[in-house]
């Protein structure tokens, strides 16, 4: 049986990721501008993406991987099932209808009063996940581990593990499922995924990015990332080059850097350190560990190269440097995803500069599954005003909402979203957002992705406008 799922197994890999374009033809891609890094799992990297502007929660330059849609359609409910109440019955209504977020929210009401027959409780259990109430739907999987659902619920559960970032739970589960059934689509489709994720990988980035001040910025970045044999324990080797130009000054910077995560031991702690290249060798890190049983709140602390993250050559050119604490929590509730940051930094100008962002990812989902409102409130302060960065004496405040659309499968993922914003207080105004990317495998172990973002809002009394674009290229190691 080990050997027929193997087969099977290297068979879905040949057929789905099969040799696409050549390497040598993307060559030409490589003007592309870039803003930062190719999508990663886990690993620590910048603490803030781009601190000169929160106000895109969706468009930053990692691209999320895709998931929380129903990979499969409705749950089939066997002719001879057993006859059920109306709160039961309802369920399955709503789960033939689709709406899987009341499938969750009313299925969890019945598990607490009562236990339903297997095949109800799948269909709760694959709603919660498809919602992204993970903490919820693996106590409902782990219920049905041994039953007649045995499959379906273990698919489930490998699933819920892959969207947390661990893969290296997920394969032995995938393999376990396609042991008993070697044909089993979403299983073959989730261990190569698994698969993919825990391979050796090598990944090449371009770009760029402009504002109204005149200030352009390019960038390049290669960066190798692997694991131990346990695929519990991530490393990251990387050197990347910003220069950074206005019209009076240009400034450039080499740097290397290295990441280290263990996903093995409790905290499931990061480290980052890092340090140019040329005449400044100052050492920067950085250092994360996750609280909670889902891992939902996440504690930063660090010394950053604040002059890098500016993208100014001013503060650049000056070799700024923060000491850096920042903080993220995401609940899944109900209603929505809520998730809250909190960063601040003391910077060596003796500037101090404080973010928040509050975001709802809502479970409305009033044009389908696909599309997923959000709403959020985000602030800036500083304690001074200087031209070198984005710094609002007065603070800043934006109310904004938008929406995000999700798209993809297997070997293929897209995006975009789109916003506007509100003033609330301070150097804030009327805003808007937009931005998209994607990112497609090209054959089974090479993938191109794309990220562009573009804004608008009201800086220093003044009109604000910004734009960047990027393009990754991902290679595969056995």
């Amino acid at each position: 049986m080990k050997k027929r799922t193997t087969y099977v197994f290297d068979q879905f890999l040949t057929a789905r990721y099969a040799p696409g374009l050549k390497l040598a033809s993307l060559v030409l891609l490589t003007g592309l501008p870039l803003l930062a890094s190719a999508d990663t799992k886990g690993v620590l990297s910048n603490p803030v993406l781009d601190p000169q502007s929160t106000t895109l929660p969706y468009g930053g330059p990692i691209l999320a991987p895709f998931k929380y849609i129903p990979p499969i359609g409705p749950i089939k409910i066997e002719e001879d099932s057993p006859k059920r109440t109306p709160d039961q019955q309802r369920i399955v209504d709503l789960n033939a209808a689709g709406n899987y977020q009341a499938v969750g929210t009313e299925g969890m009401a019945l598990l607490a009063k009562e236990k339903p027959d297997e095949a109800l409780q799948l269909i709760i259990a694959n709603s919660l996940a498809w919602t992204g109430r993970l903490k919820d739907a693996a106590p409902a999987y782990q219920g049905l581990t041994a039953g007649k659902y045995a499959n379906d619920a273990n698919v489930g559960l490998a699933n819920v593990l892959r969207w947390r970032g661990r893969d290296d739970q997920a394969l032995p589960l995938y393999r376990k499922v396609l042991e008993n059934d070697p044909g089993n689509e979403v299983a073959l489709e989730g261990a190569a995924l698994s698969s993919r994720e825990l391979s050796p990988r090598t990944w090449v980035s371009f770009g760029g990015s402009s504002d109204s001040t005149e200030m352009q910025r390019r960038s390049a970045t290669l960066n190798h990332r692997w694991r131990d044999s346990t695929g519990a324990r991530i490393m990251e080797v990387e050197t990347s080059a910003v220069n950074d130009r206005l019209l009076s000054n240009e400034a450039t910077q080499q740097e290397v850097t290295a990441r280290y995560e263990d996903l093995s031991l409790s905290l499931k702690p990061s480290i980052e350190l890092s340090m140019p290249t040329r005449t400044d060798r100052t050492l920067y890190g950085s250092a994360r560990v996750k609280f909670g049983p889902d891992d939902q709140i996440a504690l930063t602390v660090g010394r950053v190269n604040w002059g890098r993250m500016a993208s100014n050559p001013n503060a650049l050119a000056a070799g700024l440097v923060a000491s850096h604490i920042g903080i993220s929590v995401t609940e899944a509730f109900s209603f929505g995803i809520l998730q809250g940051r909190l960063n601040y930094y003391d910077i060596s100008d003796n500037n101090t500069l404080l973010t928040t962002n509050l975001n709802l990812s809502s479970s409305w989902r009033p044009i389908g599954n696909n599309f997923k409102p959000f709403i959020g409130v985000e602030t800036r302060g500083a304690k001074f005003n200087t031209p070198n960065y984005w710094s609002p004496a007065e603070g800043s405040g934006t109310l904004y909402a938008g929406v995000l659309g999700e798209w993809g499968s297997a070997d293929w993922n897209f995006y975009a979203s789109g916003q506007t914003g509100a003033r609330l207080y301070g150097d804030a105004g009327a805003s808007w957002s937009f931005s998209a990317g994607g990112k497609r495998w090209l054959s089974r172990d090479v993938a191109l992705s794309m990220n562009l973002w573009s804004m608008a809002s009201t800086r220093d009394n003044a009109t604000y406008r910004a734009q960047s674009a990027n393009v990754n290229l991902e290679k595969l190691w056995p």
